[in-house]
């Protein structure tokens, strides 16, 4: 979990990370985002919000809590950030990937 959280709070610095509904909402209908990725304790509500606007994105959902996904994004608290850059995209999915933690609906516990 750690290095997973660690490479987001990176692509975060370079600019990479669309944070909150929002933004992440802004970032699909432009088409940046590479992937999304929903904290474990995201509400249902939320994920009814973000999935018809996916397209072709993959969404993620990840164990670290709002408060720990919001902790590597320099906030209180955060159920959804979308990555706009294909490398830190495929490099966030390859680290949830190599925990062998994805589960049978492409979720993901980390």
């Amino acid at each position: 979990m750690d290095s997973f959280l660690t490479l987001l709070g990176l692509a975060l610095r370079a600019g990479k990370v669309a944070v909150g509904e929002e933004p992440v909402r802004l970032a699909l209908q432009e088409r940046a985002a590479r992937v999304v990725f929903l904290a474990g304790d995201a509400s249902e509500r939320t994920r009814r919000k973000v999935e018809p606007k996916l397209g072709a994105v993959p969404l993620r959902e990840i164990a670290p809590s709002k408060t720990a996904l919001g902790r590597a994004l320099g906030r209180e608290s955060c159920a959804l950030c979308a990555v706009t850059d294909q490398g830190f995209a495929q490099g966030l999915l390859r680290r949830l990937e190599e925990t062998g933690h994805t589960n049978h609906d492409g979720g993901v516990t980390i």
